[in-house]
């Protein structure tokens, strides 16, 4: 598959939990719902107000445009309302690697295993659909909530990036990256 297929492709993928199809700039109404808690922004885009929000579903969707992100709308479907947003990026098809990650859950949704049937969906995406040989994970090295998530998935810590991001909360110390590859996949399925 080439990048061009890839991302004009509409991707809808579904588990018994969770529903992620492509973000749309209709979803803002319902993402308002859910945005403006404190905390839920701590280590990413900064997003306080409505214009905040339209900023972010507008770079959203113009890196889906450009090629470098895909984003998904994230559906829960046991309420079967929109839960957050999840994305795959750093997609590389001549290495067969990619990135998830960017993703943020409302706070009702936190700890609800719906992070977790997310991954899972995308990771058997990734690896059973796209061929992938590797999935990434970058998480910034002070939040441990999201380390912790990424590690109960059976993801490997790699090691730290020092100074690897400037966000939007201002200068990252740090970014611990995460991998699986496609031999544990096999494996780490089975536990999903």
């Amino acid at each position: 598959m080439s990048s061009v297929e890839f991302f004009d492709n509409q991707i809808v993928l579904e588990s018994g939990r969770a529903l992620l199809r492509p973000l749309a700039a209709s979803d803002i109404d319902d993402l308002e719902k859910i945005s403006y808690t404190d905390g839920l922004w701590e280590y990413g885009r900064r997003v306080k107000n409505r214009k905040d929000l339209e900023e972010y579903i507008e770079f959203c969707l113009g890196a889906r445009k450009s090629k470098n992100l895909y984003p998904f709308a994230i559906i829960d479907k046991q309420d079967k309302k929109i839960a957050g947003i999840t994305m795959l990026g750093g997609i590389d098809f001549p290495n067969k690697r990619l990135e998830i990650g960017w993703t943020w859950l409302g706070i009702a949704y936190q700890g609800t295993g719906l992070n977790r049937a997310c991954k899972s969906i995308l990771l058997m995406h990734a690896f059973e659909e796209l061929g992938m040989r590797r999935v990434e994970f970058k998480v910034d090295n002070k939040n441990i909530k999201s380390q912790k998530a990424v590690e109960k998935l059976g993801a490997f810590k790699e090691g730290c990036l020092r100074n690897y991001a400037i966000q939007s909360y201002g200068n990252s110390s740090g970014t611990i990256v995460y991998s699986i590859i496609d031999e544990e996949w096999t494996t780490l399925k089975n536990d999903m």
